[in-house]
């Protein structure tokens, strides 16, 4: 059976191979509520149906986020103070997406939505398949654009200067040329939007700080980036150099065979800026006892759609 591999999983070996081995051997993932990704997933959802124009792409925006902070309140046990904040989310994205909607209405006349989430896999070495999961496919005046959207705390120099050496991107670019080799991806669109710092004032109605919010995109109070989108006809690194780090990191891969084969990087249990991995428990305070392993569900398998499977070199 063919090792399957997706650019997560390739981020995630190469980070530190005990953290690849109990998230990707043994699929554990663990129970944390995690605020950010909530947001993420609420955004990419609403541009998609504001790149699809949809008339109404705010409020089935909205909707889709009701749904998520339904799951996360079921699922999870959430302080007074984490609540408040999740509550919050539905002003903060609408507002974000509102002020989008306000600085790209050309750009947005312009786009025709050919995909959302698509989905693709390749053999780029023996008996290694990579999967990738794209956020937008665009057309844009004749071009076929790759879209990727992010949102960030900020945007900064050194943040925009990595975004052409990105390996998401750029893998999603190569491979999908690969495998829709007819059609090919003729530019990346590297979409990037700041996550708001202001908050609802105690006296503020929804509709107010939403119109404040909408107004902080057109000129923040402390003059930082709001927006930053990179257009570029090709990545900063080469196909080879992508499909050679993918493959040999494939081939080791399939070497490790044991436990001890997924040796630990220590430097990345604990971040400078307080972020732990989620496998601390596992690795450091008691390993996969009965205990531990409550705190932890077992990832679903991921399945690339049959219609979008296609094979390269």
């Amino acid at each position: 059976m063919p090792l399957h591999m997706s650019v997560s999983s390739i981020q995630n070996f190469l980070a530190c191979r005990r953290l690849y081995y109990y998230s990707r051997i043994k699929k554990y993932e663990k129970i944390q509520y995690n605020l950010p990704f909530i947001v993420g997933r609420v955004v990419n959802e609403g541009l998609a149906y504001v790149l699809g124009k949809k008339p109404n792409a705010i409020e089935l925006m909205t909707k889709y986020y009701k749904t998520e902070r339904a799951k996360a309140i079921k699922e999870f046990t959430l302080s007074p103070e984490q609540l408040e904040k999740l509550n919050m989310q539905e002003l903060v994205t609408r507002g974000m997406l509102l002020a989008y909607q306000t600085k790209y209405g050309k750009m947005i006349r312009d786009i025709q939505l050919l995909g959302s989430e698509v989905e693709g896999a390749v053999e780029v070495a023996d008996n290694i398949v990579l999967v990738i999961k794209m956020d937008n496919i665009v057309r844009i005046r004749g071009k076929k654009i790759l879209h990727e959207l992010k949102t960030s705390k900020q945007i900064t120099p050194d943040y925009v200067a990595r975004i052409r050496t990105d390996l998401q991107s750029s893998t999603y670019f190569y491979v999908h040329n690969i495998i829709f080799e007819k059609e090919p991806i003729q530019e990346i669109m590297y979409d990037v939007i700041r996550k708001p710092s202001i908050k609802q004032k105690k006296k503020e109605t929804k509709d107010e700080y939403a119109k404040r919010l909408v107004e902080w995109y057109q000129k923040p109070d402390d003059m930082g980036g709001v927006f930053h989108i990179e257009r570029f006809t090709k990545p900063g690194i080469s196909e080879d150099d992508v499909i050679n780090t993918i493959s040999q990191v494939g081939k080791e891969m399939l070497r490790c065979k044991e436990k001890e084969d997924y040796y630990m990087d220590f430097d990345k249990c604990h971040s400078y800026f307080g972020d732990v991995c989620p496998m601390y428990d596992l690795c450091h305070n008691g390993g996969e006892s009965k205990e531990n392993l409550l705190l932890y569900t077992i990832r679903k398998p991921f399945h690339v759609s049959k219609e979008n499977k296609g094979v390269g070199k």
